[in-house]
């Protein structure tokens, strides 16, 4: 039985840089099912004309702040954005930009206190009421030196300064936020080997969308 009109269910995809998010969402743009929506690069990579990814990449200490400030709001617009389908897939979430991105920047105190202060509550605010409710969080678990390969090999220009320890330190975030041994969060995880073929991956995702959009 298709899903009624009425019941929406949201999903985020999750998972470090080069875990093959891009190329997940456009296999389920393929079902009518499916409104796909994607990470708002363009509003990070053309905010009147700034560069603004780039400008973090190459100075972290000047503009995390006002990048992460930038993606908590973006992201919280996808989460607001009503869909005409029965399932909405974003590519990532303001939850990992909170618990994955903002808090690697504050381990590495990059962050200053009073701005990590900031960040946190902006993002209760945010997500206060349930405003940015997800059925579903689909983890694609890549290893680092898997994602540092697709990264090279997609050469996108704004990341070029990636590193292997960057990865790591990101890849460490997603476990501390993911992993079923010891994340708190209540949305159901399911916990995908992004290293396997794309075929792979693509099977373990259409299930689980698939039941919950025929649910």
């Amino acid at each position: 039985m298709v899903l009624s009109s009425s019941k929406k269910i949201t999903i985020a995809v999750e998972g470090n840089i080069g875990s093959g998010k891009s190329t997940v969402l456009d296999h389920l743009s393929k079902s009518s099912l499916c409104d796909i929506i994607a990470e708002p690069i363009e509003s990070w990579t053309n905010l009147k004309g700034d560069n603004l990814l780039a400008m973090l990449y190459n100075d972290p200490h000047r503009w995390g702040f006002a990048f992460q400030a930038n993606a908590q709001m973006t992201l919280a617009k996808l989460h607001a954005q009503p869909s005409k389908f029965p399932v909405k897939i974003m590519e990532r979430s303001i939850y990992s930009a909170r618990y994955c991105f903002v808090e690697n920047l504050y381990q590495n105190k990059i962050l200053q206190n009073v701005e990590y202060t900031i960040l946190k509550d902006w993002f209760q605010l945010l997500t206060s009421n349930d405003a940015c409710h997800l059925d579903l969080i689909i983890y694609l678990r890549a290893n680092p030196e898997t994602c540092l390969e697709r990264i090279k090999s997609r050469n996108r220009p704004e990341e070029q300064s990636i590193t292997l320890d960057y990865l790591q330190q990101l890849h460490e975030r997603h476990e501390e936020w993911l992993s079923s041994e010891i994340r708190t969060l209540t949305t159901p995880v399911l916990i995908v080997d992004a290293d396997q073929t794309k075929d792979d991956v693509y099977a373990a995702t259409n299930t689980h969308v698939l039941n919950l959009a025929t649910c």
